[in-house]
């Protein structure tokens, strides 16, 4: 009769078996966890680190990150999926994303030209701005804090305002 030792046993074949599944292995073998068999598939599921991203096994190269680890194609902005050729990424909630799409969640967009907010910064009328792009919608001329008057969804000067809308 055939028998095979394993886990320092003696098993019959057919009596060395997945601990979990109940499948008998095969070609591929097992992987032992405390002691007991499993099954590739089952060791798997059971025992590998989840990928943040994807939450399937990770198994080959992976990105440790945010408290978990990642497979690397994976670890992507969350909102637009690039990955992060720089290596720098920012977080929030738990998940990483690029700086425009940090912005936006944060509300750190200028409203003048579109782009991150990262430095000084002007809010007015509930939007902010890069000091540069705080400008009159008529003449582009800077406005200073306090010394202009929005009209619609523009901001303008006291001349511009006074010659457009008085």
């Amino acid at each position: 009769q055939k028998v095979l030792t394993a886990l320092e046993q003696t098993w019959h074949p057919e009596h060395f078996f997945c601990a979990h599944c109940g499948k008998v292995f095969g070609d591929e073998g097992f992987l032992e966890h405390n002691g007991k068999p499993y099954c590739h598939q089952d060791f798997l599921a059971m025992f590998a680190p989840k990928c943040q991203g994807c939450e399937r096994p990770v198994t080959g190269n992976f990105l440790s990150a945010l408290q978990g680890v990642w497979h690397t194609e994976c670890f992507v902005c969350t909102e637009c999926l690039t990955g992060f050729t720089g290596g720098s990424f920012f977080e929030l909630e738990g998940r990483p994303y690029c700086e425009l799409h940090f912005h936006q969640r944060q509300g750190t967009i200028c409203h003048g030209c579109g782009r991150p907010v990262t430095g000084r910064c002007i809010t007015a009328a509930g939007r902010r701005y890069h000091p540069e792009h705080f400008v009159c919608a008529y003449c582009l001329g800077r406005l200073q804090k306090g010394t202009f008057h929005e009209w619609g969804d523009k901001m303008y000067c006291q001349p511009c305002h006074d010659k457009l809308f008085a």
